[in-house]
């Protein structure tokens, strides 16, 4: 839940690993305090955490993060997306260029730091950290941190609650603790306190809008994600590349590829051809690199194609930029005007085969890799965990399946994922919310095998940027998921 601004930077996404040592990391006992049993008013708690509670800004967006004992911020991995440095706002004062240490996708979590105090005059305090477990269904909890925050000296915000219940994860092995405190955009990476100030929770998931609850990730797991962290995981990194105005890309079976580019507001245009050496059938899509529609430019040029619920141009309720012919054999192209920011160019194929696509654009393009290989096997009674790196990516499973079994396949994600399972091309099977994981997002095909066979399962996800996810195969009479 981020709050949108303007974009400046164009980045790479890379893997990369660190060799720092993860003991540095770990929050001092003397900050981890197991539920102190003093009660304090709402404006105690407010005076007891807020300071610890910083504002955290990246070219695109705001949220919200907290001081450790250890000299790091936490807060969410979706707060600060591909940048490696973000911007902080402290009770103390501005900081710029902080380094993003690490990024835990499957958890959503992140690393700022450390901090430099030197910067500042004086030093941030650290945040207690309590115990989630000593709460009870109906306690007070009360959530600090910068919803909607537009302001150019940000204050921290508090709004208040009851711990309504607590839901367990088992195959993404989380706890979340739900909560009635009003959640808002802004506010991910900001904590849920307890009546006596201490943390017992990250949020960052959000909530269900008619119903005015959110869920945060219990303390305990924040704290064991970051352990074990070294320095430059799970980071999108700059890169002194500025891509290509022009290349050549393989696309998988069923999927795309992606690229990063930057729209200025010297260069507010965007021009982009796409095709295909052997004359399939190919498609253009262009959104914001966190998977939603683009800021509209209707000051200068037009649009070829604009894809909403009824495939038109649709000023009042505009969708994505999207381009397709619906033919084999024609180039693929989109002219269009962007506000400043950074933006992705997704390209895919109809192919039943692996297709190699020639790119030319008016503005470098940056190729996103692509973190999974493709068609990696699912076996019975086994689990995987993949990542997605853009929205419209698909990971590739092969699955082999014996006629007359009945199977279920499950998918678990903080995201909101979605399969479909092919035979020989020809889709048997599909599922987008089947009412299990987080919300009820999770999907699940049970299948009833007819033939024997060599199966291909695409996965997904409906939410945007990098997102983790698990993945299972069992019979369809396991009493549990084999994760």
């Amino acid at each position: 839940m981020r709050f949108p601004r303007s974009l400046i930077a164009i980045v790479m996404l890379v893997t990369a690993c660190g060799g720092s040592d993860s003991t540095e990391l770990e929050v001092s006992q003397d900050k981890v305090l197991a539920g102190k049993t003093t009660q304090l008013t709402p404006a105690e708690v407010f005076a007891a955490a807020a300071p610890s509670v910083v504002f955290v800004e990246v070219p695109d967006g705001t949220g919200s993060g907290v001081l450790l004992s250890n000299g790091y911020v936490v807060t969410n991995a979706h707060v600060v997306g591909h940048y490696p440095t973000v911007r902080l706002f402290t009770s103390l004062g501005e900081m710029t260029d902080v380094p993003v240490y690490a990024k835990d996708w499957s958890t959503d979590l992140a690393l700022i730091g450390p901090l430099r105090f030197d910067e500042l005059d004086g030093e941030i305090p650290a945040v207690d950290v309590g115990s989630s477990a000593t709460l009870a269904t109906g306690d007070g909890v009360y959530l600090i941190g910068y919803p909607g925050e537009v302001e150019t000296e940000p204050v921290p915000a508090m709004t208040s609650g009851i711990l309504s219940r607590r839901r367990v994860a088992p195959c993404l092995g989380m706890t979340f603790l739900q909560t009635d405190a009003m959640l808002a955009s802004g506010q991910s990476g900001g904590v849920l306190v307890d009546a006596s100030g201490q943390v017992i929770g990250i949020s960052g998931l959000g909530g269900f809008a008619d119903t005015n609850f959110g869920l945060v990730l219990a303390v305990e797991d924040v704290l064991a994600a970051i352990e074990g962290l070294d320095e430059g995981s799970g980071n999108f990194l700059m890169t002194e590349s500025e891509g290509s105005l022009s290349q050549s890309v393989e696309v998988p079976i069923n999927d795309s590829v992606g690229y990063l580019v930057e729209i200025t507001k010297d260069q507010p245009f965007l021009a982009v051809t796409a095709s295909s050496s052997d004359g399939e059938d190919i498609w253009i899509n262009i959104y914001t690199w966190d998977g939603f529609p683009p800021a509209w430019h209707w000051g200068q040029g037009e649009v070829d194609y604009i894809y909403d619920d009824i495939n038109a141009r649709d000023e009042a309720q505009p969708g994505f930029f999207f381009a397709d012919a619906f033919e084999d054999g024609t180039a693929e192209s989109l002219e269009v005007s962007l506000e400043p920011g950074i933006y992705v160019v997704a390209i895919g194929t109809y192919s039943h085969s692996p297709t190699t696509v020639s790119v030319e654009a008016s503005s470098h393009l940056t190729l996103l890799e692509d973190l999974e290989p493709p068609s990696k096997r699912l076996v019975m009674g086994k689990s995987v965990t993949g990542a997605l790196n853009h929205y419209e990516d698909v990971d590739n499973y092969r699955v082999d399946l014996q006629k007359g079994d009945t199977v279920r396949i499950q998918m678990f994600s903080i995201a909101d994922p979605m399969m479909n399972l092919y035979l020989r091309d020809e889709l048997v099977a599909s599922n987008d919310d089947a009412s299990i994981g987080l919300y009820g997002y999770g999907a699940e095909i049970v299948f009833e095998v007819n033939a024997r066979g060599l199966y291909d399962l695409g996965v997904t996800a409906n939410l945007s940027s990098l997102k983790t996810y698990v993945l299972s195969l069992d019979h369809a009479d396991a009493e549990t998921p084999s994760c």
